[in-house]
């Protein structure tokens, strides 16, 4: 697969984990148009509400899709963010960085097509795949612990993660590490645009340096190779990134990740 494959099919992937997340809360909005995306999910924070842009071709300027993103949620009163595509968006960065906007995270977007070798865990883990809401609720607990070590608020997460049914879908693939039952890792897997990509890994502070997550995440990308996706994409933290490229991913482009809180 060309570079060019790769990176339209992670932007897509990265789109629709947008719309599944405002798609979780019953008050979710989604609005798309031909080159741009939309949505506000479960409050006015900016870690609920995001836009991405759509099209890789030379069209809209970034002025004008500044201008579309920035109305929108005025309108709604409302904080967002803004997934910048470092191979296709530099005319909205440039304008973003006049602005102010507040960088979150420089993301490397990563990649792996091989799967991992299957790893004894200790006796006292077990990595489950969620099929049930309890499980969500689990999945769910351990993201919103996890998360705080990037500043997701605690009240945001729980109304990110309120509705556990509506996470329990076919193209998700959600697995959880427990410790004695105590639910301690977790990583979501999203299927979309024939491929796959992970999101949501963490681990609650007192299981870390265990390699939890690394195993978590391996468990989801051999599923989601042996299931005929040609590779799996993230978009890695600052705590994430050298991990991950231990384990064998590697760096295909840039994600960065810019806030606007509302005033």
């Amino acid at each position: 697969m060309n570079k060019q494959d790769i990176l339209q099919l992670a932007d897509q992937n990265l789109a629709e984990s947008v719309r599944e997340m405002a798609r979780w809360n019953s008050t979710g909005e989604i609005f798309e148009q031909h080159d741009l995306l939309l949505t506000c999910g479960a409050d006015w924070s900016p870690a609920t509400n995001f836009a991405i842009c759509l099209n890789n071709r030379q069209g809209r300027s970034g002025s004008d899709l500044f201008n579309r993103i920035k109305s929108f949620y005025a309108e709604r009163k409302s904080g967002f963010s803004i997934h910048i595509r470092k191979h296709a968006d530099a005319e909205l960065e440039s304008i973003l960085k006049q602005e102010n906007f507040y960088l979150i995270a420089d993301a490397p977007g990563m990649m792996i097509d091989k799967p991992f070798p299957d790893k004894r865990l200790p006796e006292e883990i077990e990595i489950r795949h969620v099929t049930e809401e309890s499980g969500v609720v689990d999945f769910s607990s351990v993201t919103i612990q996890s998360f705080q070590s990037l500043g997701l608020p605690p009240e945001t997460g729980a109304k990110i993660f309120a509705s556990p049914e509506r996470l329990l879908k076919p193209f998700h693939d959600i697995v959880v590490a427990y410790d004695k039952d105590q639910p301690v890792s977790a990583a979501m897997l999203i299927y979309s645009h024939a491929i796959a990509g992970i999101y949501w890994v963490g681990t609650v502070p007192g299981a870390r340096g265990k390699g939890l997550a690394c195993a978590c995440v391996s468990a989801i990308v051999n599923d989601a190779l042996q299931r005929g996706a040609p590779f799996v994409a993230l978009q890695a933290s600052k705590f994430g990134a050298p991990v991950y490229r231990r384990m064998g991913f590697t760096e295909f482009t840039r994600y960065p990740w810019y806030m606007y809180f509302k005033k």
